[in-house]
């Protein structure tokens, strides 16, 4: 593994205990847990370059039967649906998953002061007690978690979406 991807992972397993913290904190309005897919049926997966290495890394550690299926998912799965990563409702590559992953099922402030709410939040699940008529009632983490603030102190490349990346 390369140094960036060396120092990538170390921020990683800060940053994740950093989130720990938030998780906590929000616990009660948190109701996705292990097992819960929702968010990887259908979603958009915006990951940048350097998420996509490390990614790669988590993929080539599984074994053939599962890289198969992945392989699978990618040619079936039309863009915009379910991450090809998910296999049997868990995700194949949980510790090498994107930050747009880590951070789901949170409500925090992005950089203009709008607060960015799960987008579960419809379906009854995060955050959905403080959310009434398109409005969040609640206090917002108050930091920016979207990818490219919190990887702005790494060279983390160009964003896209995962199917982007995969697809050519």
């Amino acid at each position: 593994m390369n140094n960036l991807l060396s120092n990538y992972k170390l921020f990683l397993s800060q940053f994740d205990a950093k989130l720990e913290c938030f998780f906590n904190k929000y616990s009660e309005y948190i109701y996705c847990k292990k097992g819960c897919c929702y968010c990887c049926q259908e979603g958009d997966y915006p990951i940048s370059e350097l998420e996509l290495q490390y990614l790669m890394q988590g993929y080539i550690n599984l074994d053939n039967s599962k890289k198969l299926s992945i392989q699978e998912n990618i040619t079936n799965i039309k863009k915009g649906k379910k991450c090809p990563f998910l296999l049997n409702n868990e995700c194949s590559i949980y510790d090498y998953r994107p930050i747009i992953c880590r951070v789901h099922g949170l409500a925090y402030l992005l950089e203009n002061n709008t607060v960015k709410i799960p987008y579960c939040v419809n379906n009854k699940l995060n955050f959905h007690k403080l959310y009434k008529n398109k409005e969040f009632y609640g206090e917002p983490i108050n930091t920016n978690l979207d990818t490219s603030a919190v990887l702005k102190d790494f060279n983390y490349g160009e964003i896209r979406n995962l199917y982007d990346w995969l697809i050519k």
